[in-house]
């Protein structure tokens, strides 16, 4: 017989090692949108979220107008958006990033931005900087140069050749700009030289005129003392 003291519970098994108990598995929720495209919007220059009302960004200044807002955009989009910031899953977000560039015109450059500046992936990040780079969008040229201090190589890289493509796209049109401004400034210019010319020639015409006028004169006078 033992000491009941020490075996107070004759149906327990005082050698069994105790398991860790089990923990009941609970599904991988959604974060939250961080941009409610409802009501927001998110500048394609800086990345950050502002009012969807708003045509100029309050934080750098950049002319949205021309840009229309992805929550005015068709409901695939704003699914696919949301998709790309919110999933936990990075190779979804990518492939999400990626859908946008296809099937997204102008309205989706500011929620790229956001990505490219904030997703906590380095492979999402440079999805985004490659399908800015593919859009040639002259807003698009901050972000990229923002990206270029991004820790990830691979994101600084694609930033580089998102730059390249966007600046290269627009170059004509730089140029282009760039001569009309030439000629707005350099037109009255050559119109004042045209003038100063046409009165050089014309003070000459006269000057040769009056020489002529002259030497008549002085030929009938000539002529005149010869008679007499």
């Amino acid at each position: 017989m033992g000491n009941d003291k020490y075996n107070q519970d004759r149906t327990k098994n005082p050698y069994r090692v105790n398991k860790e108990p089990v923990r009941e598995s609970t599904p991988t929720s959604f974060a939250k949108p961080s941009i409610d495209f409802e009501t927001q919007r998110v500048c394609p220059s800086c990345g950050k979220a502002i009012k969807i009302g708003h045509n100029f960004c309050k934080f750098c200044g950049v002319d949205l107008s021309g840009i229309q807002p992805l929550g005015y955009s068709d409901r695939t989009l704003k699914e696919l958006a949301n998709t790309a910031l919110t999933d936990p899953n990075p190779g979804v977000r990518k492939d999400a990033v990626d859908t946008l560039g296809d099937l997204g015109e102008n309205e989706v450059l500011g929620v790229l931005a956001y990505i490219l500046l904030n997703d906590r992936d380095e492979i999402v990040r440079k999805e985004a900087a490659d399908e800015l780079g593919d859009f040639h969008h002259p807003h698009s040229l901050d972000v990229l140069a923002k990206a270029l201090k991004d820790p990830s190589p691979i994101v600084r890289k694609e930033a580089i050749e998102g730059l390249k493509k966007i600046k290269k796209k627009n170059k004509p049109e730089i140029i282009i700009e760039e001569e009309k401004e030439e000629e707005e400034i350099l037109k009255p210019i050559e119109n004042e030289q045209e003038i100063t010319e046409s009165e050089d020639l014309k003070d000459e015409e006269e000057s040769e005129e009056s020489e002529e006028v002259s030497i008549r004169e002085i030929e009938v006078e000539d002529e005149d003392s010869y008679e007499q």
